[in-house]
């Protein structure tokens, strides 16, 4: 039988009333999944995903990266909390190098509620594991018997059907009789990444800048004061611009040599090339994303044109 590597981190998808349980728990209330595949199960974490910390970060993607190196398994799975789904799994999907099918699977109710989802978005995940396809697809994200790619996926809403990629819809369907793809991820990712976690030890400070009506540069210059490496501005959609009173402070900031990204707060679209330094265009990603691919950046460079040529490329 197929083996699959299963990284646990907690999340709603194993919490229950009496509070978070054992992946292998849940496993007992899926019968069919016993049939389908042998089960290796590492536990990185117990935590609601919103506790999730960049150190565990580290520890998932390491753990996923050592089951891609080992011939004897199949596939990886990573059970996540669906606060930070997205993020967890972009980050992996920039930094874990396989092309072995890597998911990221959640659940919007608790394992032990009526309508419990994450017992069939668990069965999903196996079957798009075993998938041949799946592979060299990058991260997958798996929620409502759809596929989304991590770079794209994002929660919108706390419903069964609240994951949504955003513009450019979805890979494919997990359905009853088969597991259909229309359609595959073109930027660099995984075993293409430049970025190896085997080569990476600690993640610098980046932070987010919001802009809104009113808004001065009080937050960016504190967070450059508290160590941030970089910065990325959640800025009006269309062109990530910051408020008018915090584009002067900003642009010191990135002229003094911190790699300044515009993103779009709408969530959808491409930031246009009309700046010209010091800014760096953060492309399609929304600005949570565009923090990890900088923040992985920084790991390798602060010059603005080579981390414009990986917003580019990723």
């Amino acid at each position: 039988m197929p083996l699959i590597k299963i990284i646990a981190t907690g999340g709603t998808i194993a919490n229950t009333g009496h509070g978070l349980i054992a992946i292998d728990d849940v496993l007992k209330d899926i019968p069919r999944a016993k049939a389908m595949a042998e089960f290796e199960i590492f536990e990185a974490t117990r935590v609601r995903s919103g506790q999730m910390r960049l150190t565990q970060w580290l520890d998932v993607a390491r753990a996923a990266s050592a089951a891609a190196q080992d011939p004897r398994v199949d596939g990886i799975i990573v059970t996540h909390g669906t606060f930070t789904t997205e993020e967890t799994a972009y980050f992996l999907h920039l930094c874990v190098h396989t092309e072995k099918p890597l998911v990221v699977v959640a659940s919007q109710r608790k394992h032990d509620e009526v309508g419990n989802d994450g017992d069939r978005n668990l069965l999903d995940a196996i079957r798009l594991v075993l998938t041949p396809e799946a592979r060299g697809k990058g991260v997958l994200v798996t929620l409502h018997e759809e596929i989304h790619s991590a770079r794209e996926v994002v929660k919108t809403n706390q419903r069964p059907g609240g994951f949504h990629s955003l513009g450019r819809g979805l890979l494919g369907h997990i359905e009853d009789d088969q597991v259909s793809f229309y359609a595959t991820p073109t930027r660099r990712h995984t075993a293409h990444s430049e970025f190896d976690i085997r080569e990476i030890t600690e993640l610098p400070r980046t932070d987010v800048i919001a802009a809104y009506v009113g808004g001065d540069d009080t937050a960016a210059q504190a967070c450059v004061a508290a160590g941030a490496q970089g910065l990325v501005v959640s800025g009006y959609a269309y062109n990530g611009r910051p408020s008018a009173d915090q584009l002067n402070g900003i642009e010191k900031i990135a002229a003094a040599g911190i790699p300044v990204v515009l993103a779009s707060r709408g969530g959808q679209g491409r930031i246009p090339v009309i700046w010209t330094d010091p800014f760096i265009q953060g492309d399609s990603l929304i600005p949570h994303k565009a923090r990890i691919l900088l923040m992985l950046g920084l790991t390798k460079t602060k010059d603005p044109k080579d981390l414009q040529r990986m917003f580019n490329e990723y």
